[in-house]
């Protein structure tokens, strides 16, 4: 598959996908009614995802607020995803996707030299809120991100690494 970099301005690769608690989700059909905050995961037992799922989840209000609707993509297979769904009351749809489908469409490869930097520290605020390591699923240097698409598909921001609150709030 080639190599994708995708920048503000570029147009959102579109995708229809079955999500584990929203049913199918179709990107095309949701755009134009409000913009879209596209989460890209690594998986459920990764200490770092968990942290990061926290914050969103204690932001999901703030995110909604400003007229947008989140998408959440993840390796993780149905029983954990499942699991985390119902323990978290996750209210967005939470999405499977392989590495070599949507994480590729977005130009999501291998961890960033960004995200190994911030490795030691996310791991030491795991650590202390009591996050634990569960099953590996799917490529453990996945590259997370996150991209905010536009009424009209356009990615308004795009970031490669670990989850960052802020700047898409600021974009939205």
């Amino acid at each position: 598959m080639p190599k994708v970099k995708l920048n503000e301005g570029d147009k959102a690769p579109l995708f229809k996908l079955e999500s584990y608690n929203a049913g199918t989700i179709d990107l095309e059909q949701l755009l134009g009614k409000q913009k879209i905050v596209l989460i890209f995961s690594r998986y459920f037992g990764c200490p770092i995802c968990q942290l990061d799922l926290i914050d969103l989840l204690e932001n999901v209000e703030k995110i909604e607020e400003k007229g947008a609707k989140i998408l959440y993509i993840t390796q993780s297979g149905e029983k954990i995803a499942k699991e985390f769904i119902e323990k978290k009351k996750i209210p967005f749809p939470v999405i499977l996707s392989l590495k070599t489908e949507l994480y590729a469409q977005y130009g999501l490869g291998r961890l960033t030299a960004g995200a190994m930097a911030k490795l030691p520290a996310k791991l030491k605020r795991a650590k202390q809120a009591g996050l634990e390591h569960g099953e590996y699923e799917g490529w453990e240097l996945q590259c997370p991100g996150q991209f905010v698409i536009d009424l009209d598909g356009t990615i308004i921001h795009a970031k490669k690494g670990w989850l960052d609150i802020p700047s898409i709030l600021e974009v939205l």
